[in-house]
């Protein structure tokens, strides 16, 4: 009897754990998908500053897909922000995640914008940079609790087609 009462706590144990640790790797991956992912506004602008397109890129995951791309030529820049135009609200410490896929590699220019009221008209370069490849994930945490956008630049000789583009927070 004793025999079978030790049996039947091991098992009941390492059950026990088993559950325990399921939950846990559960709860992890519920953290890690628990970003926020939004619909982008975007203005591209021609080199002369004028407004040639503007649209909305769904989220991932949205209802409705996405089915354009956005052609910048050598010297244009498009602006990627929350509609109204205005900048995402973001907390402290909070990781931003902005991800692009190009026709073709290329050098961009890139500004990561912050301003403590939401309007864009004015925004302070908050960190900048230079990528060439056909994609690419930028990340920063943000140093404080402000408002963000991404801006853009071609900086490559030739025309290159946006395809793919997404602001996670």
């Amino acid at each position: 009897m004793n025999r079978s009462k030790k049996f039947f706590t091991s098992v009941l144990s390492m059950i026990m754990v088993m559950v325990m640790g399921l939950s846990f790797s559960v709860s992890a991956v519920s953290a890690a998908t628990n970003a926020s992912v939004h619909d982008i506004y975007y203005t591209v602008y021609n080199e002369k500053g004028e407004i040639v397109k503007e649209g909305i890129i769904p989220a991932i995951g949205a209802r409705y897909s996405w089915g354009g791309s956005i052609t910048l030529d050598n010297g244009w820049y498009t602006a990627f922000m929350q509609s109204g135009p205005k900048g995402f609200y973001v907390t402290k410490d909070t990781s931003m995640s902005f991800s692009y896929s190009l026709n073709r590699s290329a050098t961009i220019e890139y500004d990561f914008y912050q301003n403590t009221t939401s309007d864009t008209t004015y925004p302070n370069t908050w960190k900048t940079g230079t990528k060439k490849a056909s994609s690419a994930t930028l990340t920063y945490t943000a140093d404080k609790t402000n408002y963000y956008f991404v801006g853009v630049t071609n900086a490559s000789s030739d025309s290159i087609t946006i395809s793919n583009v997404s602001f996670v927070f």
